[in-house]
């Protein structure tokens, strides 16, 4: 055996070794084990095929001219598996059918015509020059697919969001131009090109399974302008030598001291060239691999600035200006650590003072018991986007919290932390030239983010302390309005004192009255029949009058505890209406008030407390009557209105509009509270229906106890208070025609067995 086939032989070994080593490896591996192995194995079939046709009993049209190429058909197949499921994340069952259309065109190819022997001296050369059909489904596909795994690692470089992520496409781009470079060449025939071809594709699989096994790969772009840099300068320095020795020949002096002056010469003038050219190699090359700033001047810088800032906004936009200075990237921002509801997470909310993009999401949790809390807070280590997503260390990381980091776009973490606690983190990325954040890198923004923490720390105590003092003014100022309202309550209940103790000591005098009276008669023994009956009628006046009264009291009094049941029955607003304004058309007259209902006919029927509603009702209009002057107008008008909100019913909105005298727009809300009275109590009148002849203020309360009760509402609305012009006011009721579930105090009418009074 020659040299040639030493070297396949140990290329061949060198398989057999890869797919012993993959085969160990492949937990580590993971799925892409299966692949690699599976390319490793037709790579050495293909390469045996070629090696040792003579010791295999096989069919020569079988095996010498159709195996190889089906094992290199088939090694570029799984290959290119592999490298879609790592580049794009993706199974590649649409690249696998091409690769076995790929095979199956192959083998139908081989049995129209003799194919030739794939590895000949002039097997390429024939293939070019007269193709037939086998040479051309062999070279045709070849150059298919491998443009189109080409392609799709272009194409995974271009979408990736991290430059890692684009590093890694790179690779596969390089490795899979080397693996058809190998293929080329252990194709076209003549033996020393196999051997070469061979090594190329053992080094493309010996490549992938470093991409494999490696989650995070060398730098290309450094490694090639590193390597350009290296080439260059030794270019530059050869030329420079060779220029100089030029020139020293063509001018070389007789004389033995014009000679060494002139190699002195020459040698300070290039040298000072040299340097100078090598200086601006160097400023072109180095953004490419080593970074825009100096950390010790962008450490003190960013200290500087931060320093200045008081204010939490105005401090994270310094630090995201700054930040995006020194460091040369598009964004930074600041995220805040406070704790969560829940003792196992910390809350980062998003500081939106920062340069973070928009669609980052507003706030996020940390769980304490995972690997990105424990990096952060308990390591105080610097955290990247691409480890973060790809490290095996935090493969255990929530999904919520690789949601959220995702959304920020951003490319790089450090803990702020003060006196062993985590008080927020500085994310920063991506960098303008692109390049990943490398260790030192990381150590840069870990120092900027130790800087920090005083500075945040003392900012949120200013924002804190601010926030403490507005909230106070709040306070003090709620503390004011409630104090004048309690001031006022006060008042009232000290006017319901008097009123009270006057309407209930009328009725009581007119009692008391005739019932001397009664007396006075019967010991002279003038009662007659006649006399009995007005005085029967006058005394069931009084007793009506304290009656209503006393309920209306114990109304009151069943709504501060919430104890106003209501019996629940279909009725119309209609009859509700008619009700209430029926007993009401004596004191209508007398006053010569006159009243107009409109729009409550045709309207739904309603499941109502019919007595409670017709009282709450009758106490508005009874309000618009003593609030109206003589010859005055009430108008109720009542309508349907669709739901307010889904699955809720339509209501009915009854509107009970008065030319009377107005309310004041600071009583709007006050006129429902109990014993509030617009109006002077000295001016208090016990004619039930007399112009501004007011009870004890408990009317409109009830009316709106009972109103809510059946999930209603109650409003009103008026222009001013005024005696001469009498701007008059509205009362709204709004009502559902079913009450809702979660009504209050709404219960069922056969659940109750004792009646309202």
């Amino acid at each position: 055996m020659n040299l040639l086939g030493i070297i396949i032989l140990v290329a061949a070994a060198g398989h057999v070794g890869l797919l012993v080593y993959v085969t160990a490896r492949r937990t580590a591996m993971r799925t892409g084990a299966l692949w690699l192995a599976l390319s490793v194995v037709f790579s050495l079939a293909a390469l045996l095929a070629h090696l040792t046709p003579a010791l295999l009993a096989l069919d020569d049209r079988l095996f010498l001219r159709i195996g190889p190429a089906l094992a290199l058909a088939a090694m570029l197949t799984t290959y290119g598996a592999l490298v879609i499921r790592d580049v794009l994340n993706r199974s590649g069952r649409l690249w696998l059918l091409s690769g076995t259309a790929w095979a199956a065109g192959l083998l139908l190819a081989a049995f129209t015509g003799a194919p030739p022997l794939i590895g000949q001296s002039d097997w390429l050369v024939r293939a070019l020059a007269a193709p037939d059909v086998f040479s051309t489904a062999m070279l045709g596909g070849l150059a298919s697919l491998g443009a189109l795994l080409l392609g799709i690692a272009f194409h995974g470089f271009y979408i990736a969001r991290l430059p890692e992520v684009a590093n890694r496409a790179l690779f596969w781009v390089i490795n899979a131009v080397a693996l058809l470079l190998g293929i080329v060449l252990a194709i076209s025939g003549p033996r020393a090109l196999l051997a070469v071809g061979s090594f190329i594709v053992l080094g493309s699989m010996v490549g992938a399974a470093y991409a494999l096994l490696s989650y995070r790969l060398f730098d290309i772009r450094a490694a090639v302008a590193r390597a350009a840099r290296a080439g260059g300068l030794a270019a530059l320095t050869a030329l420079f030598f060779a220029t100089a020795l030029l020139l020293l020949s063509a001018l070389e002096p007789a004389d033995l001291g014009a000679r060494l002056a002139l190699t002195g010469l020459l040698a300070v003038t290039f040298a000072a060239l040299y340097l100078g050219i090598r200086w601006l190699l160097s400023w072109l090359i180095s953004p490419l691999i080593s970074p825009l700033h100096d950390p010790t001047r962008a450490a003190r810088r960013y200290s500087q600035q931060i320093s200045k800032a008081v204010e939490l906004e105005h401090l994270v936009n310094v630090a995201s200006e700054t930040l995006n200075s020194v460091m040369g990237v598009r964004r930074s921002g600041v995220l805040l650590v406070s704790d969560a509801s829940s003792s196992n997470r910390l809350k980062l909310e998003v500081m939106r003072s920062g340069s973070l993009v928009e669609t980052a999401e507003t706030y996020g949790y940390l769980e304490k018991s995972g690997p990105v809390y424990r990096c952060l807070a308990a390591e105080r280590a610097p955290l990247s986007q691409f480890e973060l997503e790809f490290s095996p260390r935090f493969r255990a990381a929530a999904p919520g919290e690789r949601a959220f980091f995702a959304s920020l776009h951003m490319s790089a973490y450090a803990p702020i932390v003060v006196e062993d606690a985590l008080i927020g983190v500085l994310a920063c990325g991506p960098k303008l030239n692109d390049t990943p954040f490398f260790a030192r890198d990381l150590e840069l923004l870990a120092t900027m983010a130790d800087q920090t923490g005083v500075a945040l720390r003392n900012a949120r105590l200013v924002a804190d302390l601010r926030h403490l003092n507005r909230t106070m003014k709040t306070l003090n100022t709620d503390l004011e309005a409630a104090n004048e309202q309690l001031a006022r309550l006060d008042s009232v209940k000290t006017d319901f004192v008097t009123i009270a103790s006057h309407e209930l000591r009328t009725p009581l005098a007119q009692l008391r009255g005739y019932v001397d009276i009664v007396d006075a008669l019967n010991e002279q023994g003038l009662l007659d029949k006649e006399q009995i009956s007005g005085v029967v009628a006058n005394l069931r006046k009084a007793a009506q009058r304290m009656d209503e009264l006393i309920s209306a009291m114990l109304d009151v009094s069943q709504l501060d505890v919430d104890a106003m049941d209501l019996r629940l029955a279909q009725t119309t607003p209609e009859t509700i209406i008619r009700l209430a304004i029926e007993p009401l058309t004596d004191a209508l007259n007398q006053r010569k008030i006159s009243l107009s209902v409109r729009g409550t006919r045709g309207l739904p029927p309603i499941q109502a407390d019919m007595q409670r509603l017709v009282q709450a009702f009758r106490n508005i209009v009874v309000n618009a009557i003593k609030f109206t002057p003589d010859r005055g107008r009430i108008e109720i008008t009542a309508s349907l209105q669709p739901a307010d909100e889904p699955n809720r019913s339509e209501n009915i909105l009854i509107a009970i509009s008065d030319t009377g005298v107005g309310i004041d727009p600071a009583n709007l809300e006050l006129i429902f509270e109990k014993f509030f009275r617009a109006s002077d109590p000295s001016l208090h009148s016990t004619g039930t229906y007399k112009f501004m002849g007011a009870g004890p203020g408990l009317g409109l309360t009830i009316a709106r106890g009972v109103i809510e009760g059946h999930g209603g509402k109650i409003w009103a609305e008026s222009s001013g208070h005024n005696m001469e012009t009498c701007p008059g006011s509205t009362f709204y009721v709004l009502l559902p025609v079913s009450p809702p579930e979660d009504a209050r105090r709404v219960l069922p009418f056969e659940d109750h067995h004792t009646p309202v009074q």
